[in-house]
């Protein structure tokens, strides 16, 4: 937390991460995942994976959330179970398509946080295109990388990660103008790996390497490309402001940022997010205020068209301001901003709480800190003590993510004036 100083005990800002996962059929899909740890939103991308002969229903929105209603899972679900039929009777024709239904499946249960459903699906379809690859390399390795790269990312599995970079590789050198862009993805999803382990050189290489490659290929295309070279300076933005390199944190926060702005004057219903979580990083880089208000405006103007998809990145923005507030000790302003995320966190919790639950209590103990801070000692304990039952009891799920968070919770309460 050293990155704010200021503060004697200074509250959590949410992160939001958005990492994308690679469709054999259609192309990118995001998947857009809440942590609860310090830091800015980490943008991970996935370019584009380009042909395939699949006949299911297209479902990518161009760099946007996909629809991931109960309704989607239904009918991949009846397909499979179609491909799964057809493919007994014939598995020379059918099994392909089995493979590559498992692989939309496992990116919908991904983004609605079933992890080990999704697990299952991607392993499955990888032994599937692991044989249909001895047997037709040319035509299925791109399938097996792509499927490699999912349930790397999903594992945070750098050994899969690695093998997917390493095939990506071999199919450029024959075909560098289809597989290069898949070598920059998994270069910047390696990056983020070794970077979460600590592995800071390694990471930096495979970002500037992604970097330059996406730089090289805007010439050819820039409509295409420049999007994920803004994404790649997020990601080494991210690393730098990590290790206190705070000016080139900038600049390259600043670079990402003007790409953005450029992007949404031509196309505005795709952008401003961009431009917004942009703002959220640069905001919270240095402590600006105004950038964090321009992004909450902006979400919440998208959140009125698409609350399903921005109204969580509201209260995430509105938790950031009241960070930003409590440091200037401007109280009232940060109770009235982490009040607002509360309340929003816990309608978003009502109907999926193994995702925003943690939001809930994150938001919680920001505003017990702030609580404590002024002596108001019984709402502080209160606070805590709902936080801490929530991470206790997703920590039951994922121990290893929510320990942090338990220990944390702990400590606050036994800091409290008895």
């Amino acid at each position: 937390m050293a990155f704010l100083p200021h503060a004697r005990r200074w509250p959590l800002p949410a992160v939001l991460a958005a990492w994308f996962l690679l469709s054999p059929r259609s192309g990118v899909l995001p998947i857009e995942t809440d942590y609860a740890e310090p830091g800015w939103e980490i943008c991970l991308d996935w370019t584009r994976q380009n042909g395939s002969d699949a006949k299911v229903a297209d479902t990518r929105d161009n760099m946007g959330i996909p629809d991931r209603d109960q309704s989607a899972r239904k009918e991949y679900e009846e397909t499979l179970k179609a491909y799964r039929e057809l493919a007994r009777k014939d598995s020379e024709t059918y099994l392909p398509y089995v493979a590559i239904t498992l692989n939309e499946l496992g990116i919908l249960d991904s983004g609605q946080n079933r992890i080990e459903d999704a697990r299952k699906e991607f392993e499955e379809a990888l032994k599937i295109y692991r044989e249909l690859a001895q047997k037709s390399p040319a035509r299925y390795l791109p399938n097996l990388a792509i499927t490699l790269n999912n349930l790397g990312m999903l594992d945070g599995d750098k050994s899969l990660t690695e093998e997917a970079l390493k095939t990506f590789r071999e199919l450029a050198r024959k075909n560098p103008e289809t597989y290069l862009p898949q070598v920059a993805t998994t270069l910047n999803n390696l990056g983020i790996l070794n970077s979460a382990q600590n592995r800071v050189n390694e990471a930096r290489k495979e970002h500037e390497e992604a970097l330059r490659t996406y730089r090289r290929l805007t010439q050819k295309d820039s409509e295409t490309y420049l999007p994920y070279v803004a994404l790649t300076l997020d990601n080494l933005a991210l690393l730098d402001s990590a290790r206190n390199r705070i000016k080139e944190a900038r600049k390259e926060y600043e670079d990402a940022l003007k790409i953005y702005r450029e992007l949404a004057d031509k196309n505005p219903e795709t952008y401003p997010a961009y431009v917004a979580k942009t703002l959220n990083n640069l905001g919270m880089l240095d402590l600006n205020q105004s950038r964090i208000e321009e992004a909450l405006k902006t979400y919440r103007e998208l959140a009125q068209k698409n609350p399903q998809t921005f109204l969580p990145k509201v209260a995430l923005t509105l938790n950031n301001l009241g960070i930003l507030d409590s440091i200037e000790n401007r109280m009232a302003e940060a109770r009235n901003e982490y009040e607002e995320a509360l309340k929003t966190y816990r309608e978003l919790a009502r109907k999926n709480p193994e995702t925003y639950l943690p939001d809930v209590a994150l938001t919680l103990t920001n505003l017990g800190m702030l609580d404590s801070d002024q002596n108001r000692t019984a709402e502080a304990r209160k606070e805590y003590e709902e936080a801490l039952k929530i991470f206790e009891d997703a920590s039951k799920q994922d121990s290893e993510q929510y320990t942090t968070d338990v220990k944390r919770l702990k400590k606050l309460l036994d800091e409290l004036p008895k």
